[in-house]
């Protein structure tokens, strides 16, 4: 009798901790403070349902509204230098996240070309870990990371 009870306990004690891991349901967002040099601000929009992402958007916004992934002319200067737009890195993202359900199975490499991208990915990606773990789905600001400078150098 007492190790049917003390069975019981312990199932009980494992529910409640394996329901605090996971997401919560819920929309998520987070997004730079600032608009960058081009006139865009990253943002990364995560959709849990069922403890699962259901849909993610990883995009530019600029001032009116508008979308970096939809802008051709950004685009048309981006694909010769980089071999890759915004709208691809939008999909390469949102088919990264979707259908996650733990930040651990994430497997993703830094979009060849897209550098600025990936590490705005990363740091807007980390910024929502708690939140959709505590379900708390008021949008996130997260601190200008500083843009890369191909004339940055290391020579000291």
């Amino acid at each position: 009798m007492r190790r049917r009870h003390l069975a019981t306990a312990v199932c009980c004690i494992l529910a409640v901790l394996l329901a605090g891991c996971g997401y919560k349901d819920g929309t998520y967002s987070a997004e730079f403070t600032n608009f960058d040099s081009l006139g865009y601000k990253d943002r990364l929009q995560i959709t849990v349902t069922d403890g699962v992402i259901t849909d993610a958007q990883f995009d530019g916004v600029n001032e009116e509204g508008g979308l970096k992934s939809e802008d051709e002319a950004y685009a048309g200067r981006m694909r010769p230098l980089c071999g890759t737009d915004p709208a691809g890195i939008r999909q390469y993202y949102s088919e990264a996240l979707t259908g996650l359900k733990d930040p651990k199975d994430l497997e993703v490499d830094a979009v060849s070309g897209a550098t600025v991208s990936a590490q705005h990915f990363a740091a807007l990606w980390q910024a929502l870990q708690t939140p959709m773990k505590k379900g708390e789905t008021d949008p996130v600001t997260v601190a200008d990371i500083p843009e890369f400078s191909p004339a940055a150098s290391t020579d000291e």
